[in-house]
């Protein structure tokens, strides 16, 4: 099993339910139920998990889908450290290339963040509601109470073959063996909207996050659940509701303005932009990528990057006139500064089709220009043979 698989397949096992589960009532004080920098001893259950823990950690930390670029892992585990207080110095970051939507925490202090969480925040306060959510779970140790929960039955069979040895049920079976209680999941909620509050963190950003999750599900018209978690976890209307009332009653009380750090958001993701979304587009969810793409308009993403994505999206999706939607959309892209070099092989592609010989080999030398050491010259070479008199 390649390390990417494995990694994906003990996320699904620990750390679905903990996003897409159970909704917050009632503000509550919580506290962390073991002191910074506890480790079990090792001849107990618990230490015998963190050791199996220990070891996928291992894996994890040598896996190439790893996002190892230094400034963004700096900026995640900042807001990590400033939400955790006095047991960062327990918790390890590690932000993976998946592009589903998901954050999780694990017993032994190890923290998954997801590419697909990061370009569907909208913000710092919004990343800092998901972050304080697993870290909420964490310092209540809920993984080890569900373990522990379901020890004597079949089901913790299956949860530890899936948490510790990767292996991987029907999605069913999996959300069901791991899923957190429901005052688990009230715990984390609440522990979540804690922590973002306390370090200034606009609370009504944790709604307007799960409002766009709801809003992206809801976009999805083939009803085959092409995401894991949206398909197996729909987010209820009432977890909404209760964010809702949780944070009104934080902002009757607030002391100072509270604050979504837009735009330290922005600069922390755009560099990565490109790369995260030619991940999201291997999931097929054509809707919600309309969706999203909407959204980083309005965040400010860079428009050249938006464009190129849009003509990706309209030859993905076919239908009428796809080609002049996609013709459109490259060309608004490569009129700006920020359009990456494929924008000019996918409109060589797109005039190929169209027998535009002369419009298609320019396209084609000014990727080629532009990207000397394209990893497809051969290929693009291979199409330009025949026409390439047309350029002349």
């Amino acid at each position: 099993m390649t390390a990417g698989k494995a990694i994906s397949r003990l996320l699904v096992a620990l750390s679905v339910s903990g996003l897409l589960a159970n909704p917050l009532v009632a503000a509550q004080t919580y506290t962390p139920v073991f002191q910074p920098g506890y480790r079990p001893a090792p001849d107990t259950d618990e230490g015998g998990f963190w050791y199996q823990v220990d070891k996928v950690e291992r894996d994890v930390a040598r896996s190439p889908q790893l996002v190892t670029d230094p400034e963004l892992n700096r900026y995640v585990n900042d807001l990590v450290c400033k939400l955790a207080g006095d047991y960062c110095s327990g918790i390890r970051v590690y932000i993976i290339k998946n592009p589903h939507f998901n954050a999780s925490m694990y017993p032994n202090g190890m923290m998954h963040v997801w590419t697909g969480l990061l370009l569907r925040a909208e913000n710092e306060a919004q990343l800092a509601a998901v972050l304080g959510h697993e870290i909420g779970h964490y310092l209540r140790s809920h993984q080890i109470d569900r373990w522990r929960s379901l020890r004597n039955g079949a089901s913790a069979a299956i949860f530890l073959d899936m948490v510790l040895t990767m292996g991987l049920a029907t999605m069913a079976v999996a959300s069901g063996a791991s899923a957190f209680g429901r005052d688990q999941e009230i715990e984390a909620d609440q522990f979540g909207m804690d922590l973002m509050t306390k370090q200034g963190y606009e609370p009504n950003e944790a709604v307007n996050l799960w409002r766009y999750v709801n809003a992206e599900q809801a976009a999805d018209k083939s009803k085959t659940g092409h995401s894991i978690f949206f398909a197996t976890h729909p987010q209820p209307k009432q977890r909404i509701e209760k964010l809702e009332e949780t944070a009104r009653a934080v902002t009757q009380h607030k002391q100072s303005e509270f604050v979504s750090a837009e735009q330290n958001y922005l600069s922390a993701i755009t560099p990565h932009y490109l790369e995260f979304m030619e991940d999201h587009f291997e999931l097929q969810e054509y809707e919600q990528t309309e969706l999203l793409l909407l959204k980083h308009q309005q965040l400010g993403y860079p428009q050249g990057q938006i464009d190129f994505f849009r003509g990706r999206l309209a030859m993905l999706q076919k239908g009428a006139d796809f080609q002049a939607r996609a013709e459109t959309a490259f060309l608004a892209s490569i009129d700006t500064a920020a359009a990456p070099a494929e924008t000019y092989r996918e409109l060589g592609y797109l005039y190929l089709k169209s027998r535009k010989n002369q419009e298609a080999a320019t396209m084609f030398h000014k990727y080629l220009d532009s990207q000397p050491d394209a990893s497809d010259r051969k290929m693009i070479e291979f199409y330009l043979s025949p026409i390439g008199n047309a350029h002349e």
